[in-house]
C-alpha cells in the first residue's frame, strides 16, 4: 500500500518514546484508532446497534464519559434475544494457567460485579443476588483444574484487588451451602451470584435515546465525516460521530463487516424452569455450576440448563431439550432431577454468538481489503516498521461474540470500546487487547497463507 504524503500512518512507528506505546506500535495492525473529536457539523452522539448486554453496556460506558448515545434495537424491547433470559450467572471464569481468555474474563467478572453492586447501592432497578456460586467438578479433569485454580488464587496476596474470593468446600460443607446433598466437593465463589439480564440492560441504557422496532440495514459515511444509518424502511437516520455494532450475529450483516460471518458462530441454547414448590424439603441457597447450572428462586421459578446446539437457528422450545437438561442436572443432583419431567417445565431458547477461539470481537472495525493490501507478506516475518498503521473503517466499532459469558464480558468490553473512541488508556494488558481485537483473524489468515488480496472480490 502506498501511503500518501502527510498521512499520519506514515509516522505511526517512528519517534516513539513511551515503552507501552512502542509495544503497540510493534504490531501496527492492532494500533488504536484516532480519538473522538467533537465537531459542530454533527450531533456527536454515537449510534449503537443492538439492545442486548453488549449494546447497552456500550451506551453506559460512553454516557459515563459524557458522550451521548442513540440505541437502535430491531425488537420492541431491549434484551429480547440471548440477553433476555430471566437469570444470568455472575460467575468468575478463571483458568488454571495464565491464558488470555482467563485474564479477560476474570477482569470482566470483577468489573461486572462492581458495576452491578454500584447500581444496586444507588437504588437502580436491577434484580440481582450475590448469594455465591458453588462450582462442582463433573470429571476428574475438572477436579484437577479446580485444585490448580485454588492454588493460583491462594498465591494471590490477600490485599490484591485482582483476587477473586474462592474457597474449597468438602462434600458435607458444599451440601450445607447449597441446601441439598451433592456428590462431590468443589469451589465456592462467595462474591458471585446471579442477575436478571433485562433489568441490567434497561438500567445501563437509561440515559440513551432508544429507537426500538428499528432494524438497521446499512451504514454509510457522511460528508461531514460522521456516520449515517439506513433503517429497514429506507429512512436515513442521524448524522452520528461513530457507530458501534453490538448486534450478535447481526454484526456481520453490513458491507463493512460481512467478512466476520466466517468467524461468528451461533449456538442455540435452551433453559428450563420449574416451580419452587417442586423442591419441598430441598433448598437452592446459591447458584450451582456443574456441567450445567441451577439458580435460586426468582419470582417463584428456578432456572437450570442449558443446552448447546451448533446446528440449529430456531428458538422454539422442545421437550427433548428439557429432557437433556434434566439428565444433565441429574449428574449433580439426582434427587432433584427425579422430581422433574419435561411436561411440567417451561423454558426459553436463544442464540448465543461466539467465535472459533471463544474470545469476543472488541474494537475498531478493520477494513478487510485494506488489511490484505497493507500487510500482504506478514508470513515472511519482516520488520514491523515496513508496515503502515492499521486501516479501519472510519468511526466504526464492533462488540460481539461473548457466547454464554456476556454478563461478565460485555461491560468490560464496552469500557475498552469507549477507550478507543475517547483516546484514553485502558488497564487491560496489551496482549489481552490484541487477543480480542477484531483484526486478529485477518492477521492470522495472512500469516498462515490462507488468504491473499487476489482472492477477494471487490
Amino acid at each position: 500500500m502506498t501511503i500518501p504524503p502527510g498521512d499520519d500512518r506514515a509516522n505511526a512507528n517512528t519517534n516513539v518514546s513511551d515503552k507501552t506505546v512502542y509495544k503497540l506500535a510493534d504490531k501496527p495492525w492492532f494500533a488504536p484508532t484516532a480519538p473522538f473529536i467533537r465537531s459542530p457539523l454533527h450531533t456527536n452522539d454515537v449510534a449503537v446497534i443492538g439492545g442486548g448486554i453488549a449494546g447497552t453496556s456500550c451506551c453506559h460506558a460512553l454516557n459515563q464519559q459524557g458522550i451521548g448515545t442513540t440505541l437502535f434495537e430491531r425488537h420492541a424491547r431491549l434484551a429480547n434475544e440471548a440477553s433476555g433470559n430471566p437469570i444470568g450467572m455472575l460467575e468468575p471464569y478463571i483458568t488454571a494457567d495464565n491464558s488470555l481468555a482467563g485474564r479477560f474474563y476474570e477482569a470482566g467478572f470483577r468489573h461486572s460485579s462492581a458495576l452491578v453492586r454500584e447500581k444496586l447501592n444507588g437504588g437502580a432497578a436491577i434484580e440481582a443476588a450475590f448469594c455465591g456460586v458453588l462450582s462442582l467438578p463433573a470429571t476428574p479433569r475438572d477436579d484437577t483444574r479446580q485444585h490448580a485454580i485454588l492454588e493460583k488464587q491462594s498465591a494471590t496476596a490477600p490485599d490484591d484487588n485482582n483476587a477473586v474470593g474462592v474457597q474449597y468446600l468438602s462434600v458435607a460443607d458444599a451440601s450445607d451451602v447449597l441446601g441439598m446433598p451433592v456428590p462431590v466437593g468443589g469451589l465456592f465463589y462467595r462474591d458471585a451470584g446471579w442477575v436478571n439480564p433485562p433489568s441490567v440492560c434497561n438500567v445501563l441504557a437509561e440515559k440513551s435515546v432508544r429507537q426500538t422496532r428499528q432494524k438497521i440495514t446499512q451504514i454509510m459515511s457522511h460528508p461531514t465525516g460522521g456516520v449515517q444509518l439506513r433503517g429497514h424502511d429506507g429512512a436515513v437516520l442521524g448524522d452520528f460521530a461513530a457507530v458501534i455494532i453490538a448486534g450478535a450475529m447481526e454484526t456481520a450483516a453490513f458491507a463493512q463487516t460481512s467478512w466476520m460471518q466466517d468467524y461468528l458462530v451461533a449456538l442455540r441454547g435452551q433453559i428450563s424452569c420449574f416451580s419452587k414448590d417442586i423442591l419441598d424439603d430441598l433448598k437452592v441457597n446459591c447458584v450451582l455450576s456443574h456441567k450445567g447450572y441451577l439458580t435460586p428462586e426468582r419470582n417463584g421459578q428456578h432456572v437450570f440448563g442449558a443446552t448447546f446446539d451448533r446446528h440449529a437457528s430456531h428458538t422454539d422450545v422442545f421437550d427433548s431439550d428439557h429432557a437433556a437438561n434434566i439428565a444433565q442436572l441429574g449428574l449433580a443432583l439426582p434427587e432433584l432431577a427425579q422430581r422433574l419431567s419435561p411436561a411440567h417445565l417451561t423454558g426459553r431458547a436463544g442464540l448465543r454468538t461466539t467465535t472459533p477461539d471463544h474470545l469476543p470481537l472488541i474494537g475498531p472495525a478493520p477494513d478487510y481489503q485494506a488489511y490484505l493490501e497493507a500487510y500482504p507478506d506478514l508470513d515472511k516475518g519482516r520488520h514491523y516498521a515496513r508496515y503502515c498503521r492499521a486501516p479501519y473503517h472510519k468511526n466504526m466499532y464492533v462488540c460481539t461474540g461473548f457466547g454464554a459469558r456476556g454478563m461478565i464480558g460485555a461491560p468490560l468490553a464496552a469500557e475498552l470500546i469507549a477507550s478507543h473512541i475517547t483516546g484514553q488508556s485502558h488497564p487491560l494488558a496489551n496482549p489481552v487487547q490484541e487477543a480480542v481485537h477484531p483484526a486478529r483473524y485477518i492477521v492470522r489468515a495472512i500469516k498462515r497463507g490462507l488468504i491473499a488480496p487476489r482472492e477477494i472480490t471487490p
